[in-house]
């Protein structure tokens, strides 16, 4: 008998409708709001059952129903089902139609409809994703997370362990998803101590870094949590999930893969993803069990970490099977090869004793690594660990100095002074102005514990108040400006906040020449937007009508035209807005071009997933708005478009710094430009114009075609059109000196300053001829604002006296440098307080603490007795000033300012004052330096048999070097005497000694290379006041010029027998390749090694086996031949002729081929004998590598000699190298018994070895075969 339907059991006042033959009731397990259910009255089983009277029924009761859910719940659609029999999912065998509202977003794609009762089947519309992940290197999980980064905005993550290694990998889609407003969540735990305290470092960072990103708008938010094994009393602790959440989106997945870069790149680990819309429960399984542990686990905070830290490190225990070892911690990065100069520069600056340095690093070449770097540097001359405060005035700097900081030093402890955070405890603290600059947030920095070393990024801002506020409540040891421009583009010159100090400087020719940045070959087109009538305020354009007057088809053509002209595989686009970006995307898009629009606001792409697309290929353009200025490292770009008037020459050098960087097979990049009517243009082709060495002046340029010698593959092509629109903007008449003012200022909309025009080699002097003073020209051009106008009024006579004072001393102008920076112009100081200040900036400055060098009363100026400085002090500068009592005057122990400064205009009329005194400081320090140059010399330190010694100068040139013994105060302030003879000091002791300690000495100063070949140390001896005085003057090696590629030969008859080559050299027969550093460029170039010793003598010896660097004489063009060294081709009886590198002689009316080496013949050259090609380069092989006893990292030995594999006994780029890891391959002293196949004439080889496997490898020198010993032999060091 049937079981009684439960629907008949429903009373009828549940019923929400009826008909003769049916009833509706809602569904007691509703799939959405309103799901009902509509019934036979009679137990049916099935549809198939029901008469026809039944069916029609039921389906105008179906009609009721809707008509009633329309008013009710006014749904977005329908699905209407039957299900028929247990396979099709009934249930209850009594028929009832399913009537079931739907809304939309109530599930991710509701496409398919009904056919999601299977779910596999249900939206045939989309693909299929693949539903195991299972890693390795062909099916890397990271590729199956990436793509959900991009669309997502709730991102949660789950892994027992975490690595710094993935979240390396992590970052990039991280703060992309962040900057597009998603949450983003991870949690870990601290299982086995596997999860790296460097990696909750990082985590940490994040969180602090989004805290203080919080106030940008539609920004996302970062946390992080952890799961304490012990706190929670678990047994262990390794799930592994992956979340994300968006429109449309619902994806998770559940595995075996952590965040470490072996889970997420390389790793065998299975992850199997799940789906909300085919498997709802397993979905809702996975997002509450998260939920779950997220409330269980514990805040992740500084303090904890540091305690995980210190017990992780005494608790590793040996891990159970089938756990994984942690990962090695990332390595840190490496200075190249203007980097470390400029840290020699900035050591030897602190040696000199000066405490603040502008560096400037052009776009690409890692100013934050370095100030890193120097950090490290500065801690390790102090012997301890610095307090380290970064300033910056955009939070995103802050956020990738933490990052390079992290990276370098990843246990340091980070504080954040930004949006809601106000932490000023930590070993690095990172700040924006904005904020440290507020009256209150001075306060807490005053009584903030001190700091030692002060970064000041993008220095170019660094004159505003804000930053003069900051700096005037620190007194670091040492302040680091960093910039990438030399010159103060936005805001006039910053060179005098750094006491005038430019410790180094590498521009964007620089980094290309030494093969750091790629080329480039910029394209300058006439812009046909009348900038003229679009509104200039505040140095911007009306965003709204610049993008009305750029979106136009005509100049879309212009750009498609150089588009197809100068072809590219990968182009970044900066455009002016938002609707910009679409603009140019869709009208890209139109001619076939996959592009995509990227920015801050709605409707942009995902910044990292385009990123990934432009380099794997199927992208071919980003528009981009801003988002790619800096910070992101874009190397495969080979193509930068400029569809903005970029309005600074920082953002301009910044934007261009995107396609600059090198990556493999990019030769250069484009950069097309439009050029405008306007001004601005002005000073972005005066920033590429000063990339040659020496630059060409835009007006130059512009006026009479003359070309700037740009690095090689570098060039700038602006169109006729565009110079002659440009020229009508340069300024006419006058000096000089006003000329540049005017283009300066024109070009900026910003005047430039008194001391930025002498720094840049102007003599404003000159304008006193035709003016009062250097305010009443700048009057005079309508520049002066009306409080600064009223200023000049009110203290002519004040600036007239800062202006001509003379400076016999610089000590006048040091009070009033007191009073600026301390912003006591007005109020003044007490005379203690003012005296500490004017000590403490003589001490900074050595060109200003020799002024008090010359007063023998205070003893060491860098050590006074504070009594008698106060005294002298009080004597000297003071009672100049007050003197008659007109400026100042001194009231109980205080002195105190009477100039003419009315309230109204006091910031102007302080401003004012500040940059005269600027002005005089840098005339004074360039005084003293012009005076410490005439009388200093360098000395450089080389090898006797006893050791390191000095070699001098030539006597002939400087005939004012010491001579016998002479007293010498040291760096250290101890006194040594010097035995000068006629070209060395071999001899030097410590006052009261006897030995001789010079060897020790030097190798204290420049470590245990000091002297050997490859090196370029020296000494400066300074004569002052008190007598000579020496100090370190280079620390490290010469720099070499940038490694490249040429073509390379075994012997010369091969290298003779190419260049006869019908189609190529590089075709010819043994034609190989050599990795060297050559400053040769052009055509026709190879490489051969030098065979034999008849050259080696003379200024300029040739030894057998240097790399001997020659240009065909067809490349080499005419040109005369007398005393060139050539490859000659001379007759030979048994092989027809025979191939030698001589000195081309003229003597007699004859041809004579010279060897330098006296033992050897020379002899004439006869009728068949002919030049092959000439040495352009000599360059030995001990020049290319370390000094002998250097010990290399493989990651060192990788990036110095441009190794792709792991250390091993062979050639690599052209050079042989051997690598000894028994010792019994030595059969004696400094012979080796190793053959290597196929030996080469005159091959010399490096010799490293290894004395444990896991330490470095230690260089021993250069090896040359002897055949007569059938060995390498190490030979003794030839200079280099």
């Amino acid at each position: 008998m049937p079981m009684i339907s439960p629907f008949l059991s429903v009373p009828e006042s549940q019923w929400v409708a009826a008909n003769t033959f049916a009833f509706a009731i809602r569904d007691g397990f509703p799939v959405s709001p309103g799901h009902t259910l509509v019934i036979p009255r009679r137990q049916v089983a099935t549809w198939f059952d029901a008469t026809a009277e039944e069916q029609r029924a039921l389906f105008e009761l179906v009609d009721e129903v809707k008509r009633g859910l329309d008013g009710e719940l006014h749904p977005d659609g329908y699905n209407i089902g039957i299900n028929v029999g247990a396979a099709a999912g009934q249930t209850v065998l009594h028929l009832h139609v399913h009537v079931i509202p739907r809304f939309q977003g109530d599930m991710d794609d509701p496409r398919g409809g009904v056919r999601h009762v299977i779910p596999d089947k249900g939206n045939y519309l989309t693909g299929r994703n693949k539903p195991l992940a299972t890693g390795g290197i062909d099916d890397p999980f990271l590729h199956h997370l990436e793509p959900l980064f991009a669309e997502a905005v709730d991102i949660s993550a789950l892994a027992a362990f975490v690595q710094d290694s993935g979240l390396e990998l992590l970052r990039e889609p991280v703060e992309a998803a962040l900057a597009r407003g998603a949450t983003v969540r991870i949690l870990t735990g601290d299982y086995l101590a596997i999860t790296q305290a460097e990696a909750l470092r990082r985590l940490l960072d994040w969180m602090e870094e989004s805290a203080a990103l919080q106030a940008e708008p539609g920004r996302g938010r970062f946390e992080a949590r952890v799961v304490e094994v012990e706190k929670l009393r678990l047994a262990s602790f390794h799930p592994k999930s992956w979340r994300f959440l968006g429109a449309g989106l619902a994806v998770a997945y559940v595995g075996s893969s952590n965040i470490s870069r072996a889970a997420l790149k390389t790793g065998v680990e299975w992850n199997l993803r799940v789906e909300r819309n085919r498997d709802p429960r397993a979905w809702t399984e996975v997002v509450e069990s998260f939920e779950d542990w997220w409330r269980r686990a514990s805040p992740l905070d500084a303090e904890w970490v540091e305690q995980y830290a210190r017990r992780a490190l005494a608790a590793r225990l040996r891990l159970p099977a089938g756990e994984t070892e942690p990962e090695a911690p990332l390595p840190r990065r490496e200075p190249h090869s203007l980097q470390r100069q400029a840290l020699g520069a900035l050591a030897r600056g602190r040696r000199e004793g000066r405490q603040r340095a502008l560096v400037v690093l052009a776009t690409g070449l890692g100013k934050t690594l370095l100030a890193a770097l120097d950090v490290e540097q500065f801690s390790q001359e102090r012997g301890r660990t610095s307090r380290v405060l970064f300033l910056a005035h955009r939070e995103e700097l802050l956020v990738q100095a933490a990052e390079t900081f992290r990276r370098q030093q990843p246990h340091l402890r980070f504080g954040w002074y930004v949006g809601q955070r106000a932490q000023l405890a930590g070993d690095v603290v990172f700040a924006s102005v904005q904020k440290l600059s507020r009256t209150q947030d001075l306060h807490a920095l005053r009584l903030a514990a001190a700091f030692d070393y002060v970064i000041v990024d993008e220095v170019h801002h660094a004159t505003a108040a804000s930053y003069r506020s900051i700096l005037a409540c620190l007194e670091p040891a040492f302040l680091l400006g960093l910039t990438a421009t030399p010159e103060r583009a936005d805001e006039g010159d910053v060179l005098g906040l750094f006491d005038d100090h430019l410790a180094w400087r590498s521009d964007l020719g620089e980094g290309i020449q030494e093969g750091l940045l790629a080329p480039f070959e910029y394209f300058g087109l006439k812009d046909t937007v009348p900038y003229e009538n679009i509104p200039w305020k505040s140095r911007r354009f009306d965003v709204a009508l610049l993008t009305q007057a750029v979106e136009t088809e005509a100049r879309m053509r212009t750009l498609w035209s150089a588009w197809q002209k100068h072809p590219a595989k990968r182009t970044l686009v900066f455009c002016c807005s938002i609707s910009h970006a679409h603009f140019v995307r869709q009208w890209l898009g139109d001619q076939g071009i996959r592009a995509v629009a990227v920015h801050a606001g709605a409707g942009s792409a995902d910044r990292a997933q385009s990123l990934r697309q432009l380099a794997n290929g199927t992208l071919d353009a980003i528009c981009a708005v801003d988002l790619f200025n800096e910070g992101v490292d874009v190397p495969s770009i080979d193509r930068v478009v400029m569809l903005r008037p970029t309005e600074s020459p920082v953002v301009f050098l910044q934007q261009l710094g995107r396609g600059l960087r090198k990556a493999e097979g990019k030769e250069r990049v484009i950069l097309i430009d439009f050029v405008g009517n306007h001004r601005l243009f002005l000073d972005r082709l005066r920033t590429l114009l000063a990339v040659g060495k020496p630059p060409v002046s835009l007006r130059d340029f512009l006026t009479s075609d003359r070309q700037p010698a740009l690095p090689a593959g570098c060039t700038v092509e602006v169109e006729l059109e565009a110079k002659e629109m440009l020229r009508h903007f340069l300024s006419g008449g006058g000096q000089e000196v006003e000329r540049v003012y005017r283009e300066l200022r024109d070009a900026r909309g910003l005047r430039p300053t008194l001391g930025e025009l002498y720094r840049r080699g102007y003599s404003p002097a000159t304008l006193r001829k035709a003016h009062l003073g250097w305010f009443d020209f700048v009057r005079s051009e309508g520049d002066l604002t009306a409080d600064e106008a009223r200023s000049l009024d009110a203290g002519r006579d004040w600036f007239k006296e800062l202006e001509l004072t003379n400076m016999s001393q610089c000590f006048k102008m040091v009070v009033l440098e007191a009073l600026l920076e301390a912003d006591a112009l007005e109020q003044g100081l007490p005379l203690p307080e003012l005296a500490r200040r004017c000590l403490a900036i003589l001490q900074r400055s050595p060109e200003l603490l020799r002024d008090l060098e010359a007063v023998k009363a205070l003893g060491d100026p860098r050590l006074p007795n504070p009594a008698r400085f106060f005294t002298y002090w009080k004597s000297n500068p003071i009672e100049a000033w007050t003197k008659g009592g007109r400026w100042f005057r001194v009231e109980e122990e205080r002195f105190i300012p009477r100039l003419p400064m009315a309230p109204s205009p006091q910031k102007s009329f302080e401003a004012m004052t500040r940059e005269l005194v600027d002005y005089r400081l840098a005339q004074y320090r360039r005084r003293q330096q012009a005076q410490a140059q005439d009388s200093a010399f360098d000395a450089r330190v080389i090898s006797n048999s006893r050791g390191p010694i000095l070699k001098l100068p030539e006597r002939s040139a400087r005939s004012d070097l010491p001579l016998g013994t002479t007293a010498v105060r040291l760096d250290d302030g101890a006194c040594w005497h010097f035995d000068f003879v006629k070209i060395a000091v071999n001899v030097a002791r410590p006052d009261g000694a006897k030995q001789n300690q010079l060897p020790d000495l030097l190798r204290q100063w420049f470590g245990p290379t000091a002297g050997m070949p490859g090196t370029a140390f020296r000494v400066r001896f300074t004569l002052g006041p008190q007598g000579w005085s020496a100090a370190p003057a280079q620390a490290e090696p010469s720099p070499l010029a940038p490694w490249g590629t040429l073509v390379a030969f075994p012997s010369l008859r091969a290298a003779a027998g190419a260049v006869e080559h019908p189609i190529s050299i590089n075709q010819a027969p043994e034609a190989a390749k050599v990795r060297l550093p050559s400053r040769a460029q052009g055509e026709g170039l190879f490489a051969v090694r030098a065979s034999g010793d008849s050259m080696d003598g003379g200024a300029h010896p040739i030894r057998d086996g240097d790399w001997l660097v020659m240009r065909d004489t067809k490349a080499a063009g005419a040109g005369p031949l007398d005393g060139r060294v050539a490859l000659v081709q001379v007759p030979d009886p048994i092989t027809g002729f025979r191939y030698q590198v001589k000195r081309l002689v003229r003597q007699d009316g004859h041809w004579l081929l010279r060897s330098d080496n006296p033992l050897r013949e020379s002899f004439r050259a006869g009728e068949a004998t002919s030049p092959i090609a000439l040495v352009v380069e000599v360059i030995p092989p001990e020049r290319l590598a370390p000094p002998p006893g250097t010990t290399l990292t493989e990651e060192q030995l990788s990036s110095h000699f441009g190794l792709s594999t792991a250390p091993r006994t062979g050639r690599h780029e052209g050079h042989l190298f051997l690598f000894i890891q028994d010792a019994q391959a030595f059969t004696s002293p400094g012979r080796l018994a190793l053959r290597v196949p196929d030996p080469h004439p005159s091959e010399t080889a490096f010799v490293f070895t290894q004395e444990t496997t896991s330490g470095g490898w230690t260089f021993q020198g250069v090896a040359v075969w002897r055949d007569d010993e059938d060995r390498w032999a190490l030979e003794s060091p030839r200079s280099g």
